[in-house]
């Protein structure tokens, strides 16, 4: 059995829309209660209580931010997506561009475990020709 593309389409837009309005309440609804979540290879979060402080954390850290999500690659049960963020924090520029992967359970459409991987850049950025695509 295969992800509905619909879920998988409406989490990548649903993770880059809370994400860019800090709604940490509607991110944390994404995710199921015993999410594996790995922000860093060196930081795992386990399930939503944990991932709350995680957000909580990166929205003091980076600020305002403006969120571009990529076009989705869906394949059975997971779903890919480059994002490219701007951020200020004060007076401090700084541009984020990474990917992740989420494994999407198929009948509710939460993520049960997540992985990404990220470049923090200095300055606002613009995305380069291609990306996204």
């Amino acid at each position: 059995m295969s992800l509905d593309r619909a879920k998988a389409m409406a989490y990548v837009e649903s993770y880059g829309r809370t994400w860019e309005s800090w709604d940490v309440e509607r991110f944390i609804a994404l995710h199921s209660d015993d999410v594996v979540y790995v922000a860093h290879p060196q930081e795992t979060v386990v399930g939503r209580e944990a991932l709350r402080r995680y957000v909580h954390k990166e929205q003091i850290a980076q600020g305002a931010v403006s969120v571009r999500m990529g076009k989705p690659l869906i394949d059975a049960d997971r779903v890919a997506a480059e994002f490219w963020v701007t951020a200020t924090n004060g007076e401090d520029e700084a541009s984020i561009a990474g990917c992740f992967i989420a494994q999407l359970d198929e009948t509710s459409g939460l993520c049960t475990r997540f992985r990404e991987y990220w470049f923090d850049l200095e300055g606002h950025i613009d995305a380069f020709d291609g990306w996204g695509d």
